[in-house]
């Protein structure tokens, strides 16, 4: 009989997605200042970096996970993205295959998709450098992938050492790219409202010779963690 088992080959067409108004909020702020506000430990890992001349990105996650080197799933997940939306494709960090080239660029551009983060491969990148549509991925490799499948759509991935959820916020710029859990937003940008006072403060407590005994008494006195 026809195999029923779908483990694999799941396609979730609905995500939910935070506002417009609450992901404009971390426009044009810098990543490595979300990061600091995040206690540093939501950034992917450094070999995941901008492949053209496109370097800022923020959307909300649309995930894909595909079989190593194979982007059936990945194209379907074109035809299912939403303007706005940044594809996230846990492609299990192969360095053999692209995953994606121009026409998929084009594809993507043309529905108003923000740009692509790749824990994989991608080639063409010619047209990257001219164009500033934003693909971060983790190398170029001129040989291309499979079209078998399976895959998944929209279901919790690992990219680049983090866990990305489908309509978590990524934020990338030329530093590197992170993953904001839309409930941790309140925190954070209150937290980046402080840091940006208190890197006013920093720059002329540091021509102060006993800023970090200070720093020190602060962090003794401050560290705190919340139980749940």
């Amino acid at each position: 009989g026809i195999s029923m088992n779908y483990v694999g080959k799941r396609i979730y067409t609905e995500i939910t997605r935070p506002s417009p108004e609450i992901i404009e909020r971390f426009r044009n702020v810098p990543v490595a200042n979300i990061s600091d506000c995040m206690n540093r430990m939501f950034v992917m890992r450094s070999n995941l970096h901008p492949i053209g001349k496109g370097t800022k990105l923020l959307g909300p996650a649309f995930t894909v996970k595909v079989p190593i080197g194979d982007n059936l799933l990945f194209n379907k997940a074109l035809a299912l993205a939403k303007p706005g939306d940044v594809i996230v494709v846990d492609d299990s960090g192969d360095l053999d295959h692209s995953i994606c080239g121009d026409i998929m660029y084009r594809t993507a551009k043309a529905r108003g998709i923000a740009g692509f983060v790749i824990d994989g491969c991608v080639r063409d990148i010619d047209f990257l450098d001219e164009d500033d549509f934003p693909v971060f991925a983790i190398g170029v490799t001129p040989k291309g992938p499979y079209k078998n499948g399976p895959g998944e759509i929209n279901v919790d991935i690992a990219c680049c050492g983090q866990v990305v959820h489908p309509g978590d916020i990524i934020a990338a710029d030329q530093d590197g790219v992170l993953v904001i859990k839309p409930s941790d937003v309140p925190d954070i940008l209150e937290s980046l409202k402080d840091k940006l006072a208190s890197e006013e403060e920093l720059s002329a407590v540091i021509t102060d010779p006993n800023w970090v005994d200070t720093l020190i008494e602060d962090i003794v006195a401050e560290k705190k963690f919340m139980y749940y």
